[in-house]
Order: C-alpha cells, then structure tokens, then sequence
C-alpha cells in the first residue's frame, strides 16, 4: 500500500475559504525547501486552477493536486502515495491548510503516517503564513495510544481533541506504564 494520505471533502464547502486554502497551498508550493515539479516530475508546479505537483526526478512518487472544484461523491476518495519521499512536506502543509481553513465537517485528511511524520509540514505551513496551523484532526484520531500515553499527548497538545485507547482496547488491563508517566 506504501505511505499515503487520503482527504474527503463534506457536503456543503465556503467557496471563499476553499480558495483561500488554495491561494495558500500556492504560496506554500513557492516556497517549498524541497524542490517541486509539475505532475511528472519535471518542470515547474502547475499553479492555476488549484494546483498539481510532485517531486522533482527520482524523489517524485505520485503527484498531489487541487482543483478549484473539490472532488467529491460516494465515488471520490483521493489520495496522494509520496513514499516519504522529500516533496511529502509539501504534501502534508497543504492538508493541514485545508482542514485549517475549511474545518473538519468540510474536510478531513488522514495518513499512512504517524504524528511526528506531520510535524515538519505543520511547521512549514505556519512559517509560511506566520499563523499557528492544527494537525488534521482526522489524522490525529487514527493513531492509537494507551491511556497514559494519550494523557502526556493532551498535556503535550492540548490544542488537539485526543480520545485514548483505553477500555476500548482488549489489551488494556495488561497497559505497561512507563515510570515517567504514572502521576
């Protein structure tokens, strides 16, 4: 299956905010530390009408674009595989901008990746812009912790809604805590 993120977009979208999300995405793809292609992996990125790039020669894997009309329907499920290849900051920047400015019940994002994988493209997202920017929120709710490690979490973040995996889990009677954690 390889490392990919998946996004959904809701029934009802803000036009204004989804082009905002794209006017941002945009300014990102310019100032990407990582060098970005078109589609192919050659050329410059495609910034018209949304946007569409990739990496550039052998760090390019799948290209990830934007129209300016979202895909979406029973049918839609777009994804972008990028292999942790270089340009997945990119990738990532930009799904944490749209969730950031459409909300979670416009668009959710989710990943192949774990939190710390997120981190880079987050802060990329906020130099950029000079504003704080989220972790999806979906991305956030696929990674399962046990209780105390989801308490240090929250503590950690408390900007993120986090749901521990603790009685739902099978194995929860048998939860290791690490000395460092017990309050």
């Amino acid at each position: 299956m390889g490392y990919t993120h998946y996004w959904t977009f809701g029934a009802f979208i803000e036009e204004k905010g989804y082009k905002t999300a794209l006017a941002e995405c945009r300014k990102i793809i310019r100032s990407s530390p990582v060098p970005v292609a078109s589609w192919d992996g050659k050329g410059k990125p495609i910034l018209r009408n949304g946007f569409n790039f990739n990496g550039v020669g052998d760090d390019q894997h799948e290209n990830f674009s934007m129209s300016v009309e979202p895909e979406r329907g029973p049918d839609a499920w777009p994804f972008c595989k990028t292999e942790r290849k270089p340009y997945d900051v990119v990738v990532v920047a930009c799904l944490c901008i749209l969730e950031d400015r459409l909300g979670r019940k416009a668009f959710n994002a989710e990943s192949g990746g774990d939190l710390h994988e997120w981190e880079e493209g987050k802060a990329l997202a906020e130099k950029v812009l000079n504003r704080k920017i989220k972790i999806p929120q979906g991305v956030i709710d696929q990674v399962r912790m046990y209780g105390w490690a989801a308490r240090m979490y929250r503590k950690e973040h408390p900007e993120y809604e986090y749901t521990p995996l603790d009685i739902s889990h099978p194995n929860h009677k048998d939860e290791n805590i690490p000395e460092y954690a017990k309050a």
